[in-house]
């Protein structure tokens, strides 16, 4: 018997040593080209992904790619454990029970409308002028009580291609503009399909960008995330990365 020790040795220090690595992080998110890029039951991919696997993954972060999912069934991971990071929050989101923010902001976005190129609109000063248009948004997510009261008929798009489907609406003149949040997706979408829209700024406040954490993580996974990713994305390099991400429309949405 003592002599089969030396070879199992190896093994058993191995299985030790694979126990005491932490595990990846389960990283999920819903679909806001470029930012995040996905079909079903595949990994997300994206500008947000190409990031921090150049610049987190490195300083010893493991994550694992979770498929895409919309924002309440992936707040809903966060809150059961089955997922561990949120890549895209705004808003009403930093107040999700089960869920904390991270210590980080990593984009600052200004909302949009994306109308096609003959539409007479050309500059918005007030939300009242969007009364009677129909717009085209998100299946699932809020709306500010301005945006509300505008007077607008919205139109809920669903699934990963819901962005992509918004916009060949506009195209098409089923609706007469999309709603953005952030003014990178219609630029993207844009220039990879080949669509003449223009994008028309709202007079809205800046939205703060941020990315959620499940509180039945590990806590010294997420401290360390944390860290290493709030460093990455100081000062400009993440919103230099993604322009000229936007501007090479690569990888195409799907």
């Amino acid at each position: 018997m003592y002599r089969l020790l030396p070879a199992l040795l190896p093994a058993l220090l191995c299985t030790i040593a694979g126990g005491a690595t932490a595990a990846p992080l389960r990283v999920g998110g819903f679909v806001v080209a470029p930012l995040v890029l996905g079909e079903p039951d595949k990994p997300l991919r994206g500008a947000l992904r190409d990031f921090l696997e150049r610049e987190v993954v490195p300083g010893g972060v493991a994550m694992r790619w979770m498929s895409t999912s919309s924002l309440p069934d992936g707040i809903a991971a966060l809150r059961e454990g089955t997922l561990d990071i949120v890549l895209v929050a705004s808003g009403q989101a930093a107040r999700q029970a089960g869920t904390a923010t991270s210590s980080f902001t990593y984009l600052y976005t200004r909302p949009n409308l994306a109308v096609r190129e003959d539409f007479p609109l050309r500059t918005v000063r007030s939300l009242d002028q969007l009364a009677g248009m129909r717009i085209g948004w998100v299946a699932g997510a809020a709306l500010s009580p301005r945006l509300k009261e505008a007077g607008a008929t919205w139109r809920r798009a669903a699934g990963h291609t819901w962005q992509l489907e918004n916009l060949r609406l506009v195209q098409a003149g089923e609706i007469d503009g999309a709603y953005f949040e952030n003014e990178y997706s219609p630029r993207y979408l844009a220039h990879v399909g080949g669509m003449p829209l223009r994008v028309v700024r709202l007079p809205m406040p800046p939205r703060a960008v941020f990315m959620l954490y499940s509180l039945k993580a590990d806590k010294a996974d997420i401290a360390r995330f944390d860290r290493v990713a709030g460093e990455a994305f100081a000062g400009s390099r993440f919103r230099d990365f993604l322009e000229r991400y936007t501007a090479s429309g690569v990888p195409r949405p799907r």
